[in-house]
């Protein structure tokens, strides 16, 4: 797994909670890294998630991925 993928994926991450935009699909991460394989990007959210730098989040029916330091605001809402 390359961390330099893991950062590219955590840049987008941030500057979409920086937007106020905390939830984000998967499929448009991918749309925001068209330059890298989707299985990879995939790859490194699930490591990411497991390291604890991202989280799932789920609005019942839609699943997202946040930062770890947004979650709990969400669950709050």
């Amino acid at each position: 797994m390359s961390d330099d993928l893991k950062q590219k994926v955590l840049n987008v991450m941030k500057t979409s909670s920086e937007k106020g935009k905390k939830k984000v699909f998967i499929k448009s991460l991918v749309n925001q890294l068209p330059d890298e394989d989707k299985r990879e990007i995939k790859k490194a959210v699930k490591d990411m998630e497991s390291d604890g730098t991202l989280k799932y989040w789920s609005s019942g029916s839609t699943v997202y991925i946040v930062l770890a330091e947004d979650f709990h605001s969400l669950e709050e809402e």
